[in-house]
């Protein structure tokens, strides 16, 4: 579920950066990072300051394409996991008739 959020909040701010909609409130810059400590877009002013200076950045494009695809293979672990239990709830059912 965290994921998924997180997903959703990097695809959102991605699409501002790129229409160029979204700036940081405090430098008027366009947010560009992705602080992975803080799970925020920050831009390249923020990226130099001591809040976020020991942080690790990434590229708001990079870090949304790596959480979805973590998404995406927690997805597929899950559908897999539901297809086993479907199978052993068949199974539990033919014998019990």
């Amino acid at each position: 579920r965290n994921l998924a959020e997180i997903a959703k909040k990097l695809s959102m701010q991605a699409g501002y950066v790129a229409g160029a909609g979204n700036v940081c409130p405090k430098h008027q810059e366009p947010l560009k990072l992705f602080c992975q400590e803080d799970r925020t877009a920050i831009c390249v002013v923020c990226d130099r300051s001591h809040a976020h200076r020991a942080h690790t950045v990434a590229p708001i494009e990079e870090a949304a394409q790596e959480c979805k695809e973590q998404i995406q293979s927690k997805l597929k672990s899950l559908k897999d996991e539901r297809e086993r239990l479907q199978g052993l709830k068949l199974t539990e059912e033919k014998r019990s008739r």
